[in-house]
């Protein structure tokens, strides 16, 4: 049975807008027990003192990291972007495949399927079915009409894996998409769409609860024509949100959480294989890349995915928006989980819970990442 002590920490609970300076036990993987001064009768005891400790984050949207574009990569440079978003906290991560040929997507999908990394939890799959007029950087030569053949053969093999699946439902056939998604238990999530305001009220109603990084790659708001994005705004969903201050500014994400409240905010980073290296060349599929002061384009000045980490996210967040810390950890943590349905299991600092967890600094800077109840990241032993 392996046992942790982990002492004098400012334990942050999401949901309950709380911190406060207690102990943690782990046991066998699990929180088992949260209280001040817990017996000191385990073989491991860390004593954080004064840091804060957190359920670790969870990233729906991550392209890639460190040199690896999950699209193109190998199966064995998987591990390696794994790695480096353990060191910025991320306890759970989508590997997320975008717009492609079909069997390359394939591909791809079962690539991830097929690690072990401790912190993939799973795919989003994003695109083909896609707007052409808000595709982003999503290659036009690759969007689809959904059917049934199309989404078989993207998920061919790795169907267990697919927990995310981006779409645009204006497109002819996503009702039925829509049915294909769910039947694979996989969560329906709105984004590169055109569709108006009553077309996407339509889908909601049918119980699709998630966009996909808002505002971006999708119909803006109008106050004759809301749009996908004022669906989304008016909604009880949850919706994604790029904190970087480059694909949203401030202003807007502040206005975003008042809108929804941080209850149904969920952060991503949208990272790709750029993150965590310098300014210059690099691929998003089989796209170049140019990343400029931390801003990833393509040659036609859109911005192709992000260089955030989670940290990062969450620092700016509370920055642009104003709220504690407390209140702003559910967006990366409990929020997520939710969408997810995995609340029991990761997202919460409650007993019974995956000792999945982060320690970080008053910068939100990463100090050890915890899974499983093992530290898996220290930045003192690194």
């Amino acid at each position: 049975m392996n046992e942790l002590i982990l002492a004098n920490g400012r334990v942050i609970f999401p949901g309950r807008e709380e911190v406060k300076i207690t102990d943690v036990a782990i046991r066998d993987g699990k929180i088992d027990e949260i209280g001040p001064e817990l017996p000191d009768n385990t073989e491991s005891k860390i004593d954080l003192d004064g840091s804060y400790l957190s359920p670790g984050f969870i990233d729906l949207q991550v392209n890639g990291g460190y040199g690896v574009d999950f699209l193109t990569c190998e199966p064995g440079d998987i591990g390696e972007a794994s790695d480096f978003w353990l060191e910025h906290g991320t306890t759970s991560f989508l590997g997320t495949i975008i717009t492609h040929p079909i069997d390359s997507m394939n591909g791809a999908v079962s690539s991830l399927a097929r690690t072990n990394a401790p912190n993939l939890f799973g795919v989003h799959v994003e695109g083909p079915f896609l707007s052409y007029e808000k595709r982003g950087t999503h290659n036009p030569a690759h969007l689809k009409k959904p059917t049934r053949e199309n989404f078989r053969r993207i998920i061919s093999g790795a169907e267990r894996s697919v927990k995310l699946f981006t779409f645009a439902p204006e497109l002819d056939g996503t009702e039925d998409l829509l049915n294909w998604i769910e039947a694979n238990n996989s969560v329906p999530s709105i984004g590169h769409s055109d569709a108006d305001y009553d077309t996407i009220n339509s889908f909601l109603d049918r119980g699709v609860s998630s966009f996909t990084h808002l505002f971006n790659g999708m119909k803006g708001f109008h106050h004759r024509e809301p749009g996908t994005a004022g669906a989304a705004l008016v909604s009880d969903s949850l919706v994604g949100i790029i904190a970087d201050g480059m694909h949203l500014h401030p202003g807007a994400v502040r206005f975003v959480e008042k809108m929804k409240g941080s209850d149904e905010i969920y952060l991503v980073t949208d990272a790709i294989a750029a993150a965590g290296l310098e300014d210059g060349k690099y691929v998003l599929g089989n796209q170049e890349i140019t990343v400029e002061d931390g801003l990833a384009k393509i040659d036609n000045g859109t911005i192709a995915g992000s260089t955030l980490t989670m940290e990062s996210a969450l620092k700016n967040y509370i920055e642009f928006t104003g709220i504690p810390l407390a209140e702003a950890i559910k967006t990366v943590t409990l929020n997520p989980a939710k969408l997810l349905g995995r609340e029991k299991e990761i997202g919460s600092m409650e007993p019974g819970s995956k000792a999945d967890l982060v320690t970080f600094d008053e910068e939100f800077r990463v100090d050890r990442t915890i899974i499983d109840g093992e530290v898996v990241f220290d930045r003192d032993t690194r």
